[in-house]
């Protein structure tokens, strides 16, 4: 039993998962993770159902996109379905485009985006809240109104430049 839980924490770390995330995905292709298993037979088992899942929408979408019944002459020659089938053509060309960028790791998910432009405005918000804790209480002495200006551009242009320089750092 210790060699399953090893072989499923070892193949959890390689897909990068937790270890209920890989088994959950090992039992969905019909994986036995309870005995030792080849993780690049897993790996390619995963891949064909990750194609495969996409087959049924494509289908109810555009219809089945190896559909090779036979068409008599004039319709071939229907402007209508001439446009069909460049669209058809279009669309498998956009997906394999897709999933080609997705591999090479050109495509970025857009949770990930998501994510950082979170974690941006949050910085932004954060710093500009802290601007008056920082400063009330010189400007509570000051009467001045171009000191109290002055102090007030100060802080931003510095709470600018921190959010300048968190934004640049790599993730």
């Amino acid at each position: 039993m210790a060699q399953v839980r090893r072989s499923l924490s070892l193949y959890a770390e390689h897909l990068g998962l937790s270890k209920e995330g890989a088994r959950k995905r090992l039992i969905r292709v019909g994986v036995d993770y309870l005995n030792p298993f080849d993780f690049k037979e897993a790996d390619r088992r995963i891949q064909e159902a990750r194609h495969a899942d996409r087959e049924p929408f494509t289908k109810a979408v555009y219809g089945s996109l190896t559909d090779d019944e036979p068409l008599d002459e004039a319709t071939k020659k229907d402007p209508k379905f001439i446009e069909s089938q460049a669209r058809r053509e279009m669309f498998k060309a956009n997906l394999t485009e897709l999933e080609y960028l997705e591999q090479v790791g050109t495509l970025i998910k857009a949770e990930d985006v998501d994510r950082e432009w979170f974690e941006l405005a949050r910085l932004v918000r954060d710093t500009m809240l802290n601007i008056p804790a920082r400063i009330a209480d010189q400007l509570a002495h000051e009467t001045d109104q171009r000191k109290v200006q002055d102090l007030l551009e100060q802080e931003i242009y510095q709470a600018l430049e921190t959010i300048c320089a968190n934004g640049e750092q790599p993730a």
